[in-house]
């Protein structure tokens, strides 16, 4: 194939989670805590629970983030988990506060590094004559600050990344009426997908129409220079299946999983949607499945 474009998701395809989600899952529990008046530890044995019922439902339990159809598995990450954890806490009326900045707090309370791959796989990347972006759903500003403290010594190879963020992938949404965004133009193409397919392991649908996240990749593709809807020039990489690769699949894009790493294994529902070369365990098999497409040429 003729491949252009390389799209990145951040968190967990970029970033190490298993070093960083033990905290943020304190801090979040610390937060709900004092927004209830509830003693610190006092919170902890309920906490506890409720993430053990989350990831014994999940996958079959997904995310249901402001209502939102399940779009991801209840337990495929730590931010996931823990929205899930706190909204059964409510319902069992443990906690009735929940603040609206609590995951944002925990979130940069508790980084999660790099990969060491990143910095030379991106390099790698560009040398190939290939434009690389970050379509994610954490902030766009904290990405690209995060890229200048990686790439200082590099400014180059920093100066050719474009993130897009708040990518919202997982609002199940169409494209309003009179929308003038960057996915206004290729409403045909977005309204050509199916609502929802079906795939053995999991009992949830899997949904596609994500109109938040159509537009973040539509705005990424201009932002890189492309003229048109560049789906089949594009290579997308992430480490939840559904949330990060179902919809840019289905649009025909090239798409390739990261594995998470325990406590958040990736499922066998999403190991099963690709052959095993289009799986990796690091971002260095990106690169090898970006050489193995540019050789089909």
């Amino acid at each position: 194939m003729a491949l252009r474009y390389v799209v990145l998701d951040f968190d967990g395809t970029c970033t190490q989670i298993e070093a960083a989600y033990g905290g943020f899952l304190a801090s979040y529990c610390a937060i709900l805590e004092d927004a209830n008046a509830i003693a610190r530890g006092g919170l902890a044995t309920a906490w506890r629970a409720a993430i053990d019922e989350v990831r014994a439902a999940s996958p079959n339990a997904g995310w249901t983030l402001f209502d939102a159809p399940s779009t991801a598995p209840a337990a495929a990450d730590p931010y996931i988990l823990a929205s899930e954890a706190t909204a059964l806490l409510q319902r069992q009326r443990e906690i009735a506060d929940v603040p609206a900045d609590a995951y944002k707090r925990a979130y940069l309370s508790n980084p999660a590094p790099w990969r060491p791959e990143v910095p030379e796989v991106l390099a790698a990347l560009v040398e190939r004559g290939l434009k690389v972006g970050f379509v994610s759903n954490s902030d766009r500003f904290a990405i690209e600050m995060r890229l200048g403290d990686l790439l200082h010594a590099d400014r180059k190879l920093r100066s050719k990344l474009v993130v897009c963020g708040n990518a919202a992938k997982y609002r199940v949404a169409e494209l309003p009426i009179g929308a003038t965004g960057p996915g206004a133009a290729h409403r045909a193409r977005f309204e050509e997908l199916d609502g929802a397919l079906r795939v053995d392991g999991v009992a949830r649908p899997i949904y596609l129409r994500r109109g938040s996240y159509f537009e973040a990749l539509c705005g990424l593709w201009s932002d890189l220079g492309a003229r048109d809807f560049p789906a089949a020039e594009t290579l997308v990489c992430g480490d939840v299946w559904e949330l990060d690769l179902a919809m840019p699949r289905a649009l025909g894009a090239a798409v390739h999983l990261l594995r998470r790493t325990p406590p958040f294994e990736t499922y066998p529902y999403e190991l099963a949607q690709l052959p095993a070369r289009d799986v990796s365990k690091d971002l260095r098999g990106l690169v090898d499945h970006v050489d193995r497409l540019r050789k089909k040429r």
